[in-house]
């Protein structure tokens, strides 16, 4: 599998830009900001791109996917509990002092249970709630994109619209932390982690988990 990382934006985003070997075909995961940069990485590896995917609809994971889409014509993803988020994407970030492009058209939702296909690849995907009522994971094996759910060292915040920390916190023991220890996990910001590391030292959820 192709798999590229490239921070985008103000709030310093994740955006993953993934495809199949064989077939070319990918998908970009979060593209908030930073279109020509997500596009040349698109274009260097040669991608086709069938489809833009958001974990959840913060603006900063969402704020320019009408762009992408306008440039590229892939249809939009997301999870329909945070159709809130895309409705109210430039409202939202007008009050942050944050350009992004209008409010994208969503194509599909999604929800547990269903999947995302690009060429021969395939990633299930989690919903794990709590950061964003419609905060979703994309796993395969070995690996996870989880959002904002859950940081190395951290977890997502809880004090946003549609945020609830229990939700968060069960979302993340259940859906998470049950992933195989040695899953490398990507979260929406800062730096790749695994199962096995956030159970040991994660101030929020080494209790109970910690098998040193």
């Amino acid at each position: 599998m192709i798999f590229k990382t490239t921070v985008v934006g103000e709030l310093a985003v994740n955006c993953f830009i993934m495809a199949c070997e064989e077939t070319q075909k990918g998908i970009v995961i979060d593209p908030g900001d930073n279109i020509d940069g997500i596009l040349s990485i698109v274009k260097e590896n040669n991608i086709e791109l069938t489809e833009i995917v958001a974990t959840h609809g913060h603006f900063d994971h969402i704020g320019r996917v009408t762009t992408l889409k306008e440039k590229t014509g892939a249809p939009f993803t997301i999870h329909q509990a945070d159709m809130f988020m895309v409705e109210g994407l430039v409202e939202i970030a007008s009050f942050l002092s944050i350009d992004t492009a209008p409010a994208p058209e969503v194509d599909r939702f999604i929800d547990e249970g269903d999947t995302i296909t690009f060429g021969n690849e395939t990633l299930n995907i989690l919903h794990v709630p709590g950061h964003a009522p419609g905060n979703v994971a994309f796993t395969w094996p070995g690996h996870a994109i989880v959002g904002d759910s859950v940081f190395a060292g951290s977890i997502g915040r809880t004090d946003l619209e549609g945020a609830d920390p229990q939700v968060l916190m069960d979302s993340i023991r259940s859906k998470i932390l049950t992933l195989p220890d040695d899953t490398i996990l990507y979260p929406g910001h800062g730096p790749e982690t695994t199962v096995a590391k956030e159970k040991q030292t994660n101030p929020f959820l080494a209790s109970g988990f910690n098998t040193q």
